[in-house]
């Protein structure tokens, strides 16, 4: 009898294995690590590590790092950053920020009431997290670089799962590099200590200011942003604005010597 009651443990064992596998398989989502990986190539950075990256056949002909400054995974969500400093904490506040004094603006200021006008409304390349972690030749994406991997006749976009961690593949149409993909999740952002809406949104820095397309006029404490969300019936994905004090991670470019 006990005998009996050990082999059916074990075939109860196997069958609820199988059915949780075949639950997993059955995620119309799920992309698996090949997939979020394909035509990729090696940098090294000035670190001595090596960088992976992707070539879509863009026109710009920049290369998009397959992970996020921090990560070693294209699902993780690596560092979080403020908007033109260069190395991650863990503390977000406006009061700690590089780039604010006594809630004033020091640098990338073009509103005399927020602080010095400077004009500056992109990063220095001193100010680039990406440049100076990885070296030359690594940048924080401009607006336009996001821009031209959301554009359709660049690449196909679709909501995907990697691990069980929600982004979007970006595939490339171009021809000669068809196939060639981009994951990137939605890895929310951190604001003071906490971090929100992990898996609910993706926030990206841009390396410059936001413009006000209304007002005709950069925005001082406010940066440009990558922004995906994925809802029931809608994916969006566009170039938004988030405050520079915020902590976002980094999705760097390699952009190939002319």
């Amino acid at each position: 009898m006990k005998k009996y009651l050990l082999t059916l443990s074990a075939a109860f064992v196997a069958l609820s294995a199988f059915f949780l596998t075949s639950c997993e398989k059955e995620d119309p989502d799920a992309i698996s690590i090949s997939d979020a990986k394909k035509g990729v190539q090696i940098i090294k950075g000035k670190d001595g590590k090596e960088y992976e990256v992707v070539n879509l056949g863009l026109p710009s002909g920049n290369l998009w790092a397959v992970c996020n400054i921090g990560a070693s995974s294209p699902e993780e969500t690596g560092s979080f950053f403020a908007w033109g400093e260069t190395a991650p904490k863990n503390n977000f506040t406006w009061t700690n920020y590089k780039w604010g004094e006594r809630l004033e603006i020091t640098k990338y200021c073009f509103d005399e009431e927020k602080g010095d006008i400077d004009s500056l409304s992109v990063l220095d390349i001193s100010d680039d997290a990406a440049n100076y972690i990885m070296g030359d030749g690594w940048q924080i994406p401009s607006a336009e670089d996001f821009n031209e991997i959301l554009r359709s006749r660049n690449c196909d976009k679709k909501w995907c799962k990697l691990n069980g961690t929600g982004g979007f593949l970006f595939t490339s149409v171009k021809k000669g590099y068809e196939g060639n993909s981009l994951f990137i999740p939605l890895s929310g952002m951190q604001d003071y200590e906490k971090i929100r809406f992990q898996d609910q949104y993706g926030y990206y820095w841009c390396n410059e200011l936001y413009f006000d397309n209304i007002n005709r006029k950069y925005m001082s404490n406010e940066a440009s942003v990558l922004w995906l969300e994925h809802l029931e019936d809608v994916d969006n994905k566009l170039v938004d604005f988030r405050t520079r004090y915020l902590g976002l991670p980094i999705r760097p470019v390699y952009v190939l010597p002319q």
